[in-house]
């Protein structure tokens, strides 16, 4: 991996720097404001944006198009590693005690049984994990989307799973790899924080910034951005057992057919909590998941159960609160590595 550092008198300076010098694949390690003495080319000194940046050489394939791929190099894959100990019986039984769906279980015993018989009773720890991780890839359905569309996305959910934050994520990714023109859109008019929270990240990004608080102020701030690639929409959390709350939601994102609605869920959530979330959230046409916080956790199947129960694709995963860096592209993959380290291996 080639690592470089730039520094700049603003973000987007330092990113047309790092897309020059290493190119649209380059990966944000780190962003930071430092402080530099004078220089003759400098005088007085001042505050500078330094970018830590990195590039993989090219042998990674490329992500579906119109996703930006954040670097998936910083997680580790799932390799069993088992211990002398760790047999077959012992994984299958970590496997049928998890917290993975009954009617999935079901299945996944099923093809056991089916694996028992032609092994003839001999199979070991690796080829039950060799079944479970397939059977998920199997199971789950994963966001693709087309480069070349103009998009409109609003990002849905309940308070606190980190709504905007995976916004400026996604606009930060879609402006450095793509060099896409976006604006930022905050229907969230309940919260001053959150106004200026995603204010800042626009100024930061060097994009346009729209407040709408009703449906035709939401159709105007379209119309007049309907030169951007991509208009990204930050939403208020709401509480999803106040059905009058989401219906007002759904009536301000119909001011356009072209929205898509993804539904930000954190990973911290029970299963039966973030089951009642996603069902009531249902009121909305919900095009994606988000999943978020997966760095907080080590259980994460209830994640993959939600998938399963709503029949919804997964198009992120965000692990930190860094900007733009702590958020990835999902791919069957990565899901099945986040179910099989969910597990409680002897």
């Amino acid at each position: 991996m080639q690592i470089r550092r730039f520094e700049a008198k603003d973000i987007q300076e330092a990113l047309r720097q790092v897309k020059e010098a290493l190119g649209p694949e380059a990966i944000i390690l780190s962003t930071q404001k430092v402080r530099r003495p004078p220089l003759p080319y400098r005088p007085g000194g001042g505050t500078q944006v330094e970018v830590v940046a990195a590039i993989d050489p090219p042998q990674t394939p490329s992500s579906p198009a119109g996703v930006p791929a954040p670097p998936s190099s910083r997680f580790t894959p799932f390799e069993p590693k088992l211990s002398a100990g760790t047999g077959g019986d012992s994984c299958l039984q970590a496997i049928l005690s998890s917290s993975l769906s009954p009617e999935f279980l079901r299945r996944l015993a099923g093809d056991f049984k089916n694996l028992r018989r032609e092994k003839q009773g001999r199979i070991d720890g690796e080829a039950f994990q060799g079944i479970l991780r397939w059977k998920v890839m199997e199971a789950v359905e994963v966001l693709e989307s087309d480069l070349h569309e103009k998009k409109i996305s609003a990002f849905v959910g309940p308070t606190g799973v980190g709504k905007t934050t995976t916004l400026a994520k996604v606009a930060a990714q879609f402006l450095m790899r793509f060099n896409k023109k976006i604006a930022l859109i905050t229907l969230d008019t309940y919260r001053i924080g959150a106004i200026e929270q995603l204010k800042t990240y626009a100024r930061i990004l060097r994009l346009p910034f729209e407040i709408a608080a009703d449906t035709e102020t939401l159709k105007e701030v379209i119309d007049r951005h309907q030169d951007r690639d991509l208009l990204l929409i930050d939403t208020a959390g709401r509480n999803p057992h106040r059905r009058d709350q989401l219906e007002e939601m759904k009536g301000i994102l119909n001011a356009d057919p072209r929205i898509e609605n993804h539904l930000v869920l954190s990973a911290t959530t029970k299963d039966a909590d973030l089951a009642a979330i996603v069902q009531q959230f249902s009121v909305l046409p919900i095009r994606s998941y988000v999943f978020t916080k997966i760095d907080e956790t080590e259980e994460c199947t209830s994640l993959f159960n939600q998938m399963l129960r709503f029949k919804r694709p997964l198009s992120y995963l965000t692990n930190g609160q860094k900007v733009p860096e702590d958020i990835e592209l999902a791919t069957k993959s990565r899901v099945a590595s986040l179910v099989l380290n969910s597990m409680k291996w002897n």
